[in-house]
């Protein structure tokens, strides 16, 4: 319905029973017709009943869309005369606030957040990034309705998180993980960069140091770095972060912040030697290692090594997340430690949101008790297999691979003359995104000449047209 006219006023309509109550809809037309200046306070609207035959409209639905306006006081019905916009209405008809801007200094300044920002592209190899094509849609939906098929409880719950679901964490990790952790030394955290920050709050001050791998994740490195402590960087090598570079100064307390399971991004192992290295390091100093596990459940080719937390579980915090086994808007991560050290950062967590949503939480418990978690986990281990199967033999020898052998992501080595941001910038002309391994490190003149290089969210027709086009390039 297009192109009537109230008062000789050309408003194009757009009513659309597909799109909801048709009261609604016109209510919200006459709205912006008035916002706009094209009806103008005094303005007097057609008689219902002459609408509702020019818009072929219900009267009462004429009727309920003019209510809704007058009870806003856009316009004003009066006795015996008809219905007209009101003087009020000349507020909404005002110039608009653009924007806003605080007094100079009010604000603290806040540091653009380190993060990969979507991108339209063809084939996107980020990393990090898991595959949906075979998660169990149906399966979730009932894990869903069952967890709302119940009463909630008229408070808040508990900072920590449900009881249910931390018993269900618990007896997880031991049968996967190897972990044997109490249910009162879980947290259930929106991520394991909500845990991180936790941690860095409780932990960190500008007497303190922060260690932290390099190359490594940039927004870890940023919730560590903002509670200006002294950021110490490692670096890393084929068997994981180098602990001769730790700090040996005397000083007490801080945190180490490792990836050792699979090093994000190089891919490589904490070997046992180091572990033991990095351990005795922590207990000597007083400090707390922060373990993320975060793409831990993806072994190929190696057996597993027990998480630091197993070695010493008095000084590491571990952290895990499903935004890589399920999907990162799920938004449940989970920490796991000392129970003196969780029950602050209960407490500091109390604060600020006090306690995570109830309903997912009984979702994801049902899901990982009915077993649906661990057979999705096991489906996408064997297609995540294949997939990094493909690339290897794809790339044969025109790239060196590492960090394979695990993990979502692969090291791709580029050979000179041929330099790794050059190439990853021509992909991007062509929609393929590979990011460099200098992305991630904060010595831009000395990282490797790499790519990183994601191969779990895209197809396997994605992947073979992507390195395809890489080995164009490197021709």
């Amino acid at each position: 319905m297009r192109g009537k006219k109230i008062k000789g006023v050309q408003i194009n309509w757009e009513i659309d029973p597909s799109k909801g109550r048709l009261a609604s809809q016109l209510s919200a037309q006459i709205r912006t017709a008035i916002g706009d200046g094209k009806l103008s306070p005094g303005d007097k609207l057609p008689a219902t009943r002459q609408l509702a035959k020019e818009l072929r409209l219900a009267r009462g639905t004429i009727a309920t869309a003019i209510e809704l306006l007058v009870a806003e006081g856009l316009l004003e019905a009066r006795t015996g005369a008809g219905t007209f916009v009101a003087d009020e209405a000349r507020y909404i008809q005002e110039e608009p606030i653009k924007s806003l801007s605080s007094p100079i200094g009010y604000v603290t300044p806040v540091a653009e957040p380190d993060i990969d920002l979507p991108k339209k592209a063809r084939i996107d190899f980020r990393p990090c990034r898991p595959s949906l094509e075979a998660f169990p849609l149906n399966a979730w939906r009932r894990c869903m309705s069952a967890a709302t098929s119940s009463l909630p409880q008229s408070d808040y719950g508990d900072p920590k998180g449900t009881l249910y679901l931390r018993r269900v964490l618990s007896d997880y990790l031991r049968r996967a993980r190897g972990l044997s952790v109490s249910p009162d030394n879980f947290i259930v955290t929106n991520g394991a960069v909500h845990a991180m920050d936790l941690l860095a709050l409780l932990l960190l001050s500008d007497q303190t140091t922060a260690v932290f791998e390099n190359p490594g994740y940039p927004l870890a490195r940023q919730v560590f770095s903002r509670t200006r402590a002294k950021m110490h960087f490692c670096e890393i090598d084929e068997n994981g972060i180098v602990t001769d570079d730790l700090p040996f100064d005397g000083q007490m307390g801080g945190l180490a912040y490792v990836t050792p399971s699979h090093q994000f991004p190089i891919g490589s192992r904490l070997s046992l030697q180091r572990r033991r290295e990095l351990i005795n390091w922590a207990e000597a100093r007083g400090a707390l290692i922060v373990e993320d596990d975060y793409d831990g459940e993806f072994r190929f080719d190696v057996s597993p090594l027990a998480p630091l937390a197993a070695m010493a579980p008095n000084s590491v915090i571990y952290c895990g997340t499903f935004s890589k086994t399920m999907f990162p808007g799920l938004r449940i991560g989970f920490a796991a430690g000392p129970e003196d050290v969780i029950d602050a950062m209960a407490a500091q967590r109390t604060i600020s949101e006090y306690a995570p949503n109830e309903l997912i939480q009984r979702a994801l418990a049902n899901f990982i008790e009915e077993g649906e978690y661990e057979r999705h986990v096991l489906r996408t281990r064997r297609l995540y297999k294949k997939k990094r199967r493909v690339v290897a033999e794809l790339l044969g020898d025109h790239a060196r691979l590492s960090g394979i052998d695990s993990g979502l992501s692969a090291l791709l080595e580029i050979q000179e003359p041929f330099k790794a941001a050059e190439v990853s910038k021509d992909l991007e002309r062509l929609g393929i995104l590979i990011p460099c391994v200098s992305r991630y490190d904060i010595n831009l003149a000395q990282s490797r000449n790499a790519l990183i290089l994601g191969y779990a969210q895209p197809s396997i027709e994605q992947i073979s047209k992507g390195i395809n086009a890489l080995i164009d390039l490197l021709r």
